[in-house]
């Protein structure tokens, strides 16, 4: 029996596995997958991606057990949510008329609950079959779970990265102290419960369920949701194709981007040849 591992591997999921077209190659994944439990090396994915996302994801590469969901906002184990941050309710609210009265006008709103993805009903003829469990809310009051994460999504208008950011910036001056928006990569923008990010839900899941430290984790990223974690790990890679601001606070940049497996072939260089 494998002793439990001394060493994890984190992943982050847009821009950093996935390709610009939202696909991974599997058989590779899945063969380096192998390999690294080989070695006791342990794989988590620490995603902006809610769970129901996750699990559409990975349905050919059904050995990924461990996420750090939601920016680090829900740790889940063996399907079993072990940590979880959720939003309050009032401050919702006051997002969703944040969002209307700033006309921000994106082209996806969708909240992140325990159980399903709630679409703002306005986006109903939006494609989301990255959401295989969702349905649609006129009213917050339809709703009676859990909420971890609010996301708004500029997929078709396509503005300037800085554009993008400047709306989280506001976001997070507006609702000092109370929420924290983040780019999540793909024109979008996570605005989580305040002090939620993937370095923290990291520590969480390695310090209780493994009783090791950040030190111990080597993290992959590609934009603003994940500075924290590249910061804070043992070793930081940013991605080829990453924004600049995660560059500058990396160890390690990868030799190819997202398109050409540049995850991969980094992992397979630092850990498997």
């Amino acid at each position: 029996m494998l002793k439990a591992p001394q060493q994890f591997i984190a992943i982050d999921i847009d821009g950093t596995l996935y390709d610009d077209h939202d696909h991974y190659n599997i058989q590779r994944f899945n063969h380096d997958l192998q390999a690294l439990t080989n070695k006791n090396i342990q794989l988590i994915v620490a995603t902006g991606n809610s769970y129901d996302a996750v699990q559409h994801i990975f349905r050919n590469s059904p050995d990924v057990d461990t996420f750090v969901a939601e920016n680090g906002g829900r740790i889940i184990v063996n399907g079993q949510t072990v940590m979880a941050a959720v939003h309050q309710r009032a401050i919702l609210q006051q997002l969703l008329t944040f969002i209307s009265d700033h006309q921000l006008t994106p082209d996806l709103l969708s909240l992140s609950g325990a159980t399903a993805t709630h679409i703002a009903e306005r986006f109903r003829d939006v494609p989301v079959p990255f959401y295989p469990h969702h349905n649609y809310f006129t009213s917050l009051s339809e709703i009676n779970e859990p909420i971890y994460n609010l996301n708004i999504n500029w997929f078709k208008q396509r503005p300037t990265l800085d554009r993008v950011l400047a709306v989280a910036d506001n976001i997070n001056k507006s609702f000092a102290g109370q929420v924290k928006a983040t780019y999540s990569g793909a024109y979008g923008i996570d605005i989580l419960p305040a002090n939620v990010n993937k370095a923290r839900g990291l520590n969480q899941l390695i310090s209780r369920f493994y009783h090791q430290s950040l030190q111990n984790v080597t993290a992959f990223g590609d934009s603003s949701n994940d500075l924290e974690m590249i910061k804070e790990v043992g070793t930081g890679v940013a991605m080829l194709n990453a924004t600049a601001d995660l560059k500058l606070v990396a160890q390690r940049i990868t030799k190819f981007d997202n398109n050409h497996d540049g995850l991969l072939q980094e992992i397979e260089d630092m850990y498997l040849n």
